[in-house]
């Protein structure tokens, strides 16, 4: 993954960042986007379940829109739907996938979520953005944590990371921050526990104000991500997060 490396080794980076438990992808992006804890949040189920509703706690995106910035939503899974209801960015987008596809071949989907991405950068130049990648988990469902088939999708992804860079640049964008992490790790064909393999999440800042060649000292944590958004902005999580600002990672 060079431009992934690349970017850790001219920003701030740990790879030994923490996501929660449990280590699941919808709660872990739910704590991610709002600070809290799932104990707060109360989102513990794995999926697209239209009956349960919108996320009733506010994600970062949420207190961006309500502040009168723009956001844009560019997602590989539509089980995140949950945490974007109507009216709370300005643009969603969930990028077609097919996981069966994963079961007989390389099916990558990075690339088509990040082209998406870019031109929308392109056009509306969104103050917050979030794009998300499915490839690398898809192929350690299928195919193992870690395995052959699932380092070429994080190939596939480091691509997909190089080609939204380059397209922001290009589009004239100025003061730009990439925070880049996962959910969760994986171990054999899944995830879910309160193991390293699991938990252990790579955490990395890039870009205007960011430290240069920095190795964070701090233990960072997945509700961290929300928090530094939230101070980079100007804006205030609720008083029961437990996600801090990595301010150590800003020059």
């Amino acid at each position: 993954m060079p431009m992934l490396h690349a970017m850790a080794r001219e920003g701030a980076v740990t790879w030994t960042a923490r996501s929660i438990v449990p280590p699941l992808t919808l709660p872990a992006h739910t704590s991610m986007l709002t600070g809290l804890a799932p104990e707060e949040h109360g989102v513990y189920w794995n999926q697209w379940i239209p009956a349960f509703g919108p996320l009733r706690a506010q994600t970062v995106f949420m207190l961006a829109k309500a502040s009168g910035l723009s956001c844009a939503v560019f997602s590989g899974k539509d089980k995140l739907a949950h945490l974007f209801p109507t009216g709370s960015v300005d643009h969603v987008s969930f990028p077609l996938t097919d996981p069966q596809d994963w079961s007989g071949t390389n099916v990558f989907s990075a690339r088509s979520v990040a082209a998406q991405a870019v031109s929308y950068f392109t056009q509306r130049k969104p103050h917050l953005m979030f794009v998300h990648f499915p490839d690398a988990d898809m192929a350690g469902h299928f195919y193992g944590w870690p395995s052959p088939e699932q380092f070429s999708a994080l190939a596939e992804c480091d691509a997909a990371l190089a080609l939204l860079r380059k397209g922001v640049e290009q589009a004239g964008g100025t003061n730009n921050v990439f925070l880049l992490t996962a959910d969760h790790g994986g171990a054999g064909l899944n995830h879910g526990v309160d193991r390293p393999q699991d938990m252990t999440i790579p955490w990395i800042v890039w870009g205007s104000g960011v430290r240069r060649g920095y190795a964070l000292t701090n233990q960072v944590t997945l509700p961290d991500t929300a928090a530094t958004i939230a101070w980079l902005f100007g804006l205030n999580l609720p008083t029961n997060a437990i996600g801090r600002p990595v301010r150590e990672a800003f020059r």
